[in-house]
C-alpha cells in the first residue's frame, strides 16, 4: 500500500534504462465516472497514477537521445516520476514536482525502488515555490489545459539555465497551439516533431516540443 492505495509493480525498458514503479492497483476502481458527469466540483480521479503514452515518450527520448550527466533536471507534473528517475538514472540531479499530494508519495516510493536518490517535491506549477535555474526541465502530457500552458512558460522564463532546454510530450491534445503561442510571449524559441509511441498493440502519435532561450 501507498497513501492508502493498493499496488501493482510495472517494469518498464528505455533503450538501456529499466526502471521499476509502483502503480495504483486497479485505477478504474476509484474513477466515478457518474460522478464526474453528474457533479462540477467532483473530486478529480488519481490521474496521476495512469501511466500516460506520453511520459513512456519523453522517457524513451531521455533515455536514447540525451546527455544527463551532471545536468540539473527538473520534471514538472512528474505523477509517478518516470521521465524524472529516467534522467537521474542516467546522471542527472533531479526534482520531481507534483500538485497532487498522494502523486508525490507514489513517485517517492518510486525512487526509493530505483535507488536513483531524486528529491521530490509537492508543488503547484502556478505557485511553485522553486528557486535557482535547470539545465533541462522535462514535462508530459500536462500542456492539455491553457492555464497550465500559461504557467508552465512562465516557468521557463524564470527557471531555464541560459543554454538550458525543455522537452514537452503530448500525447493528447497534440494539435493544440497554445503551449507555442505561451513560450513564444516569453520569447522563447520553440520546435516541436512527432514521434510514435506503442500502445496496446499500435503506435500513438506524440509531439515533442523543445523551448530553449532565444540566442543573445
Amino acid at each position: 500500500m501507498v497513501a492508502g492505495y493498493p499496488t501493482r509493480r510495472l517494469r518498464l525498458q528505455f533503450g538501456d534504462v529499466a526502471v521499476e514503479l509502483l502503480t495504483v492497483q486497479r485505477l478504474e476502481d476509484h474513477v466515478d465516472a457518474d460522478a464526474l458527469l453528474r457533479d462540477s466540483d467532483a473530486p478529480d480521479p488519481p490521474y496521476w497514477a495512469h501511466l500516460w503514452t506520453g511520459s513512456r515518450a519523453l522517457a524513451r527520448v531521455i533515455a536514447t537521445e540525451i546527455d544527463c550527466a551532471r545536468k540539473r533536471v527538473v520534471e514538472i507534473g512528474c505523477g509517478l516520476g518516470l521521465v524524472g528517475i529516467v534522467a537521474a538514472l542516467r546522471g542527472a540531479t533531479v526534482m520531481l514536482l507534483d500538485s497532487a499530494r498522494d502523486g508525490t508519495r507514489f513517485t517517492a516510493a518510486n525512487v526509493t525502488l530505483n535507488g536513483c536518490g531524486a528529491s521530490v517535491l509537492q508543488s503547484d506549477l502556478r505557485a511553485p515555490g522553486v528557486r535557482g535555474l535547470f539545465d533541462y526541465c522535462l514535462a508530459a502530457d500536462v500542456t492539455y489545459d491553457p492555464a497550465l500552458q500559461r504557467a508552465l512558460a512562465a516557468f521557463l522564463a524564470v527557471h531555464l539555465a541560459p543554454d538550458g532546454r525543455l522537452w514537452c510530450a503530448e500525447s493528447v491534445r497534440t494539435v493544440d497551439e497554445g503551449f507555442r503561442r505561451a513560450c513564444e510571449a516569453h520569447q522563447l524559441v520553440v520546435r516541436e516533431r512527432e514521434v510514435r509511441e506503442p500502445e496496446d498493440g499500435r503506435e500513438v502519435a506524440v509531439r515533442i516540443t523543445e523551448v530553449t532561450r532565444a540566442p543573445a
